[in-house]
């Protein structure tokens, strides 16, 4: 069928979505951009046939004539896994399917410096990974999981509540249940409380959006669980200040001295072109909860000192700042200076902290 043709092929590229609608070729996202794939122009009648077999083929669908939005799991056997969204448009059917990939991303696979696996095994307490939407947030989160599934001392029961399930995590040394928003559960909210009654022990929250979110994500971290939450912010001091803006300025006092205790770390990302245009990699700012960045976060004029000091801690607590690795990534030939130079966070600067490494 052509469906699995054009599925095939997409995940031959290595996409992470696929877009097929009529009027058009179909297109895939491969390492963040749109390419065409070369199937022709599709027509009206093979997008409502390939639309009408998905759901033929789907446990509880409803028929293709009540369909106007749908979202669920799909398998393609000897292809892959998808979540599909299929909706109607123009009044013809378009499919947008992503990809599950069998293979689970690691720290190492990721590029992500081997520091976040001093807290990844944590018992308790709140680990934020932080960036703006398509920079890579979920696969950092599929890591952690993947590291505590592989290399928990003890077993531990793992709810994730996410927006669209990217990863299959499988049990293995960890019990991993997994619940997509819309699906699943009726809001992260209703999840992550379902969660605290599951007796679940790590706690996975796909967006920590909203002040209740954050109110129940610090009291799972107080009772003993350990808490993975991403939240949107372009660095881990941004992502200190949205965390502590969801609570109320009474409480501000009291909730800087909360996270000083249950933050464990803040992970942020962005990804950038590799030089050799082989794709993308991740650039990352560490915060790890060091006796100096605790000192700093108890006081609130003194958040503006984070990134200095992150920078301070990394040879002895492998802290980083994005523009650290920023440099690591130019002296390891990865990324080119024109690109690092655009994206650090003080240019000049950046500058002046290379020009020493390469001497």
């Amino acid at each position: 069928m052509r469906l699995r043709s054009i599925l095939a092929t997409a995940v031959a590229h290595n996409a992470t979505d696929i877009h097929i609608r009529a009027g058009d070729v179909v297109y895939a996202r491969v390492e963040g951009e749109l390419v065409a794939l070369d199937t022709g122009v599709l027509t009206a009648k093979s997008t409502f046939e390939m639309a009408r077999h998905i759901l033929e083929t789907s446990a509880g669908t409803p028929p293709i004539t009540e369909i106007h939005d749908y979202s669920g799991p799909w398998s393609a056997p000897g292809i892959g896994r998808f979540r599909l969204s299929l909706l109607l448009q123009r009044s013809s059917f378009m499919i947008v399917m992503r990809v599950i990939p069998d293979v689970l991303p690691t720290f190492e696979s990721l590029s992500l410096p081997s520091s976040l696996t001093s807290i990844s095994l944590s018992e308790f307490g709140l680990i934020l990974v932080a960036g703006t939407p398509g920079s890579g947030r979920s696969s950092t989160v599929a890591a952690f999981l993947n590291q505590l599934n592989t290399k928990s001392p003890r077993r531990r029961h793992i709810v994730s509540v996410e927006q669209a399930i990217r990863y299959l995590h499988r049990n293995n040394v960890c019990a991993v249940t997994q619940r997509e928003v819309g699906i699943d559960t009726d809001s992260f909210l209703t999840g992550v409380k379902a969660a605290m009654d599951q007796d679940a022990d790590v706690i996975v929250i796909g967006d920590l959006n909203s002040p209740d979110l954050v109110d129940i994500a610090v009291r799972a971290a107080e009772q003993g669980r350990l808490v993975i939450g991403k939240i949107r912010a372009t660095d881990t001091t941004s992502a200190v200040r949205a965390l502590l803006g969801h609570f109320p300025a009474d409480r501000q006092d009291s909730a800087r001295l909360q996270l000083s205790e249950l933050l464990r770390g803040v992970v942020a990302q962005r990804l950038l072109p590799r030089s050799d245009s082989r794709g993308r990699i991740v650039a990352a700012e560490v915060l790890l909860m060091t006796p100096l960045v605790r000192d700093v976060m108890t006081d609130a004029g003194r958040l503006s000192e984070l990134r200095q000091t992150i920078s301070e801690g990394r040879a002895q607590y492998g802290t980083q700042t994005f523009d650290q690795h920023l440099a690591d990534r130019v002296i390891a030939g990865q990324v080119t200076f024109e690109v690092a130079v655009t994206l650090a966070t003080n240019s000049l600067d950046f500058e002046l902290q290379l020009r020493g490494l390469r001497r």
